[in-house]
């Protein structure tokens, strides 16, 4: 089957190893501990530890004495639990917040207050009260239709978004997540009014499990995995979601020889996690992840400035790069300032269409990426949003120290 999409899940020693393919090929891959450290998408009821004026911030505290950062330069307020001060912030407030960020390096986890409640085909936000269609839905019958779905669901307290996966979906399937989501947030706010400070509210589900949920319903064909335990959990979670589609793709893998064998697991996250990747054209590119940025840096490989037409040749090699850059990007989940040093170019409508291109390629990521500009110097710059820790984060985290050898811990 061609362009078939398939979710892998296996786990070895107490560790949870999953790749999003494409014909085989991984597009997206991750690792982490079956009791998993992320507090993405955890909701809390968080004590306001400090006001930091200078930064627009606030420090919080969230439970089991960790502590989290809240942007206070958005226009929206947080939800409060405590009485009073419902204009801004004050120590000691009590507040309800979702973890948007995972901590990255020396820096905090990312609380938002903004608390979002999350289907396949619907996102329920608290603070933004305005209800959306996608704007990836472009037929107006179409998102007619969707917006008219909300009437009997809209209040005042919450708003609704309809995600792109919502287009053409029968509308008893709608609406029954739909029932499912405000069932959530009812539920939610009881155990937040009784709630004290410091205090979990929702855990959200290992992204192993979510995964499939935030993909569009035409990239994901098949979620398979060789561990009876996941298996039911990916049922229980999908069946309790309503999604039956979902809960429909998801099959148990019992041959004798293993996911990790099937889909090369192995080798894949060796070369996921090394410097050097190298082009078809002979050319490579050598990706350095420092405490600042990312850098990335195109080289010609065998391929010298004597030979005939070297521009039209080097932007080419260019062109390459830039397709295995943003697969690299999305693979190993690169993220914050990026500078791409690309094969230098006396042609401008060369840069021009290589900028395009980059554009063009990243917008197939689903992670927020911009392509800033093209410096003086010929390097570009560009940025991707940060959510989850970069793959070779993953990977220390869930491991408890930085080996490089696959196959000494995957044995």
């Amino acid at each position: 089957m061609n362009n078939k999409h398939t979710l892998v899940i296996t786990e070895k020693n107490d560790i949870v190893y999953y790749g999003y393919f494409l014909d085989g090929n991984p597009i997206e891959l991750y690792c982490e501990k079956k009791q998993s450290e992320s507090l993405l998408g955890n909701i809390y009821a968080a004590r306001v530890e400090r006001v930091a004026e200078g930064i627009h911030g606030a420090f919080l505290e969230i439970a089991n004495g960790e502590k989290c950062y809240y942007s206070t330069a958005k226009k929206t307020q947080p939800v409060k639990i405590s009485p009073g001060h419902e204009d801004r912030l004050y120590g000691g407030d009590i507040i309800l917040v979702q973890i948007v960020k995972d901590a990255v390096k020396t820096k905090l986890p990312v609380a938002d207050g903004n608390i979002s409640l999350t289907g396949k085909y619907f996102v329920l936000t608290l603070s933004d009260k305005r209800s959306s269609v996608s704007k990836k839905i472009k037929d107006k019958e179409e998102r007619a239709r969707l917006s008219s779905l909300l009437a009997p669901f809209l209040s005042e307290d919450y708003g609704i978004v309809i995600r792109t996966n919502a287009a053409g979906m029968d509308t008893a399937v709608l609406e029954k997540e739909l029932r499912i989501l405000t069932g959530r947030y009812q539920e939610l706010m009881r155990k937040a009014k009784f709630s004290p400070g410091k205090t979990l509210l929702y855990r959200d589900p290992p992204h192993y499990i979510t995964f499939a949920q935030d993909l569009p319903k035409d990239k994901m064909d098949e979620i398979i995995t060789d561990r009876q335990d996941i298996h039911e959990e990916l049922r229980s979670f999908f069946h309790s979601h309503g999604d039956e589609e979902n809960e429909a793709k998801t099959c148990l893998y019992k041959d004798d020889y293993s996911l990790f064998q099937l889909y090369r697991l192995e080798h894949h996250f060796e070369k996921a996690r090394e410097k050097l990747v190298w082009l078809k054209s002979g050319g490579s590119i050598v990706i350095e992840q420092t405490e600042a940025m990312v850098v990335v840096d195109v080289n010609t490989g065998c391929v010298t400035k004597n030979r005939k037409q070297a521009d039209d040749l080097f932007f080419r090699m260019n062109c390459e790069a830039v397709e295995e850059i943003a697969r690299q990007l999305r693979l190993r989940n690169l993220s914050g300032i990026i500078i791409i040093d690309f094969i230098n170019m006396k042609n401008k409508k060369h840069q021009e269409e290589l900028l395009y291109l980059l554009q063009e390629e990243c917008a197939k990521d689903r992670v927020a990426t911009r392509v800033i500009d093209m410096t003086g110097l010929h390097l570009v710059e560009m940025t991707r949003s940060k959510v989850r820790r970069p793959l070779h984060e993953q990977w220390k985290v869930a491991h408890g120290r930085d080996k490089t050898n696959c196959s000494e811990i995957l044995k």
